[in-house]
């Protein structure tokens, strides 16, 4: 696995915290623990079960049961055995894994090979249930600086990628046709308040290759201007119009200055990592590989 890609996973003090509710198992500490766990994004490995369709592994215990296997940094991933993948996953995401019935789990073992902290599914499932209701009930206060950045990782990450995969040709022919003021209308409807969107048509830039029968390519270019974190510089939309396969890929920005990360948006909405972006020039072959199915595997 390559540093750089997973770099921005730090959980420092939520270490610390585990180690200490280990020591000490009291009530207290639990509710520590958890609180630290709850706004956290995890590492799990994965195995491949088709060039782009990673499986997140499970533990199996001696008695049989199985558990979802989760690290709090790179670090406390062991070596051997070396998986096909890591996933970045925020626990709420893990919890909601766990709780699936199909998938018979007993829970979630956090760092298994050196805290080996155990959730057992009762406690994940009332934590899963917990953050449903949050989710329907709190409104969130938001700067217009972070509403900019909520509404565009919502239109980078989720509605783009779940409309390229629910309307495939359909989503990018009107790309193809309308270009800028396409991507600058879905922008601009994102937004909901129209004083608050900062951009125009000129802001975008789109590029469509017809780059062979079994392969159509959309390079977007999206405003610099006031990026953060996770935000993209850029994505790739490709389809193949004789399989009607559909792939989205981003290019994000990094905690690190002058490092993008190049990223995958699966049909089932999960965020795959392939490490630091190849520079510009060679980008656009390693999309084209990617969609093809050819080249290297996704982060291990």
């Amino acid at each position: 696995m390559e540093e750089k890609t997973t770099i921005e996973i730090t959980n420092d003090r939520l270490e610390q915290v585990i180690k200490e509710y280990l020591a000490d198992r009291t009530k207290e500490k639990l509710t520590e623990t958890l609180n630290l766990l709850r706004p956290t994004v995890l590492l799990v490995p994965a195995m491949l079960k088709a060039p782009n369709q990673p499986v997140p592994c499970f533990l199996r215990t001696n008695q049989e049961e199985q558990f979802l296997a989760v690290y709090t940094s790179k670090e406390q991933i062991p070596e051997e055995p070396k998986s096909q993948a890591i996933l970045r996953m925020p626990f709420p995401a893990c919890n909601n894994l766990v709780v699936q019935p199909d998938l018979k789990l007993s829970g979630m073992v956090i760092n298994p090979f050196s805290d080996n902290l155990v959730l057992k599914k009762e406690l994940v499932q009332k934590l899963h249930e917990a953050d449903q209701r949050a989710g329907q009930m709190k409104k969130v206060k938001m700067t217009p600086a972070q509403y900019h950045v909520f509404v565009k990782g919502q239109v980078e990450f989720h509605i783009w990628p779940k409309r390229l995969f629910a309307e495939k040709e359909v989503f990018v022919e009107k790309i193809c046709t309308e270009k800028e003021a396409f991507i600058n209308q879905m922008f601009a409807e994102a937004y909901k308040e129209p004083k608050l969107y900062p951009y125009s048509e000129k802001d975008y830039s789109v590029m469509a290759l017809d780059i062979a029968e079994d392969l159509t390519l959309i390079r977007i270019d999206l405003p610099e201007k006031d990026m953060a974190e996770s935000l993209c510089y850029r994505v790739y939309m490709t389809f193949n119009p004789m399989t009607k396969t559909a792939k989205y890929y981003t290019v994000e920005m990094s905690g690190q200055k002058d490092i993008r990360i190049l990223g995958e948006v699966l049909e089932d909405g999960r965020h795959l990592s392939y490490g630091e972006t190849p520079v510009e020039g060679a980008e656009l072959q390693r999309i084209m590989d990617l969609s093809r199915g050819e080249g290297e595997s996704p982060t291990s």
